[in-house]
């Protein structure tokens, strides 16, 4: 898929929670619950301020669903909070409690398998793309394991380990296979070389442990069981991947990933202080971001937009403002009184709760330093209702008012099931749809017309895809997109007559995705593509005006954006305006002096203006300077501009014209997180 981890994770969270809170409302309503406690009102609390910042977002469409990687709108919400109501009601007693911690377990466990077969190198799914870290000539691979981001997989370990830890710490507990099953568990998170989720497994172990103890666990199991569980995890890391761990040990507040999160953080602040009590809404902080994006960010590495302030705490603060801050804390109070609570008032029960507060613990150190995505948030819900669940309930009183069927809470659950699981499928299908479409590379031994069947599928495949599922800007870019691939393909072609066709359904798909998300800086550089496109084509000066236009309203929206800096420089190179070429390159150059991409540019805007011997220079200097990965065309166009510097003015002139296809399709922009 298009997004191959969050929505389908995401669909299913919605499903089942969301399912589960029209039956517990419908059974409330009937009478047959208890009358909610202070953690029940915190959790009611925090989804009334989630609607509340939804119907004052910047983009209330986009805070409902939640971005397309993400999906951390209202509805996940609703099904968290339905998560935590039922968890509350189903569990009676001590045994619930135990079974689902022993869930959790064996479900980190997997996760944990999965991981070591990747690192082994037989994961039977080749993903696209994996997560390394290299230092020194050392490339180590971060197993992402089912989780989709090694972060993520970090997140659940760090809360298993503590139930396997704490379950250890009890004198009946079977060491046979929980000791292996926490070095599995260990060895696979020192892997993930996230320095967050190791802080969180070690604040989640000490709690676990140290509760352990003042329940009445022998010290001498408690030490010779963490010795067993931990030491195979430190040698196989220390054999694996030695240099990069003690690179990610003694990395500073100086390295490159601590530096990005400091720079994140300050826009998140800066969202806060915009928009104080509500937030920017729920999930739009991707949205609004750009507008305050720092130039150092890409300083170092152009690496696209986060969609996350990469702590829970921020992200709460920037997207629900100063209330949900408020209504959060009231959860986390409420779960850290239930606990203390539980734990002095039934000491039999002890033993679990000292599992539950590991939990607890490394859920509060992750969410203060991580991305804790749909596995976590999901833990957290459940978890931080157990520990009520363990008190003998009082009968419920009978009301003679609103009787209900018995059926109907399960008529009402089988409803909202049936919704969410078809909205669920068409979104995961149209998201199928739109996978090769981002593939817009040629393949190297595709010949001209099947080039073209191959652009004209993908045209076809997410006209497809915006049909079953048209709520989503993301795929009317992609849509754009591919429209125009199929356009420029066709212009080297005999038949050039569906040309304007294609070029309309673009223009039509970018001014949809517009439609949708009026803040979205990259939807107006997808419609200065198509109108760029129309406007080389037939020579319109007034499309060529509007294709500025709205280059230029893009790079209002994201003033550090460089890739689209980089699109409005081309579009203006290949329509031969050499000065507005150049006054966008030396922008591009004054923002991001070390990159090679604005040199470039400015080089060729200099040939157009006949002025060689500035333009050498700046071509010498994008010669020198930073490259990314794949530029090998883009050095081979300098090395061409730098020999037709003087004499062959004609070919210097040839080679400083716009690609064959727009940028935006040569390389996709994704809305990526820094390395952690």
């Amino acid at each position: 898929m298009l997004e191959p981890f969050q929505p389908f994770k995401a669909m299913f969270l919605r499903v089942i929670g969301l399912s589960l809170l029209a039956w517990v409302g419908a059974e409330a309503w009937a009478g047959r619950m208890q009358r909610p406690g202070a953690q029940t009102l915190a959790v009611m609390a925090w989804a009334s301020v989630a609607g509340l910042s939804t119907l004052f977002s910047l983009s209330p469409r986009l805070s409902f669903m939640g971005e397309v990687d993400q999906r951390e709108g209202l509805l996940t919400v609703l099904a968290l909070a339905g998560l935590h109501v039922a968890a509350g009601h189903s569990h009676r007693d001590e045994r619930d409690v135990r079974g689902t911690l022993r869930v959790v377990a064996l479900c980190g466990i997997a996760a944990a398998v999965y991981a070591q077969l990747q690192l082994a190198g037989l994961d039977p799914i080749h993903w696209s793309g994996v997560h390394t870290y290299a230092v020194n000539g050392v490339i180590a691979l971060r197993p992402a394991g089912p989780l989709g981001n090694p972060i993520l997989l970090g997140v659940v370990l760090a809360v298993t380990l503590p139930i396997l830890l704490a379950r250890l710490a009890e004198g009946a507990s079977d060491a046979a296979w929980l000791v292996p099953a926490a070095a599995l568990i260990s060895a696979s998170l020192v892997m993930t070389l996230s320095r967050g989720a190791w802080l969180a497994a070690a604040l989640g172990v000490g709690v676990a442990l140290l509760l352990a103890l003042r329940s009445g666990a022998r010290p001498r199991r408690v030490g010779w069981t963490l010795a067993a569980s931990l030491s195979p995890a430190l040698l196989f890391g220390v054999a694996r991947a030695y240099g990069p761990l003690v690179s990610r040990l003694s990395e500073g507040i100086e390295g490159h990933s601590t530096a990005a999160r400091a720079i994140i953080a300050r826009g998140a602040l800066q969202l806060w202080s915009e928009r104080p009590w509500l937030g920017v809404g729920p999930d739009a902080f991707g949205l609004a971001y750009p507008r305050v994006q720092e130039v150092a960010l890409w300083r170092d590495e152009w690496i696209g937009l986060p969609v996350h302030a990469h702590s829970v705490a921020l992200q709460v603060l920037a997207t629900m403002g100063v209330l949900g801050v408020l209504a959060g804390g009231w959860w986390l109070a409420t779960a850290v009184w239930s606990l203390w609570r539980a734990w002095h008032d039934l000491p039999a029960a002890r033993a679990v709760l000292a599992a539950l507060g590991g939990v607890f613990a490394a859920l509060l150190g992750a969410g203060l330093l991580n991305v804790v995505g749909p596995a976590g948030a999901a833990l957290f819900a459940v978890s931080t209702a157990l520990a009520g669940s363990l008190y003998e309930r009082p009968a419920l009183a009978v009301r003679p008012v609103r009787a209900l069927h018995p059926a109907v809470p399960a008529l009402a659950a089988a409803i909202m099931c049936w919704l969410e699981l078809s909205s669920g499928v068409r979104e995961l299908g149209a998201l199928t749809l739109a996978r090769p479409a981002r593939d817009s590379l040629r393949p190297v031994d595709a010949t001209p017309s099947e080039w073209r069947a191959i652009t004209e599928a993908h045209a076809r495949a997410m006209q497809r895809a915006v049909s079953v599922w048209p709520h989503d800007d993301a795929l009317w870019r992609l849509a754009s997109q591919a429209s125009l691939a199929e356009a420029v393909v066709a212009l080297a072609s005999p038949d050039a007559a569906s040309i304007p066709t294609a070029e309309h359904k673009a223009e039509v798909a970018a001014r949809r995705a517009i439609a949708l998300e009026p803040g979205r800086a990259q939807s107006f550089a997808c419609l200065g593509d198509v109108l760029g496109a129309r406007a080389l084509r037939t020579g319109q000066q007034a499309v060529a005006d509007s294709a500025t236009a709205a280059y230029s309203r893009a790079a209002a929206l994201a003033p550090a954006d460089g890739w689209l800096l980089v699109e409005h420089a081309r579009f203006q190179l290949a329509r031969r305006d050499g000065v507005r070429a150049l006054e966008i390159a030396q922008r591009i150059t004054g923002l991001y002096p070390e990159a090679a991409a604005g040199h470039t540019l400015a080089g060729a805007a200099l040939i157009l203006l006949d002025r060689p011997g500035e333009a050498r220079a700046q071509l010498l200097t994008a010669r020198e300077a930073r490259w990314e990965e794949d530029a090998g065309q883009q050095r081979a166009a300098v090395e061409r501009l730098l020999a037709s510097v003087g004499p062959a003015r004609a070919v210097a002139l040839g080679a400083a014209r716009a690609p064959s296809a727009p940028p935006s399709l040569r390389r996709p922009r994704r809305r990526a997180s820094p390395r952690r």
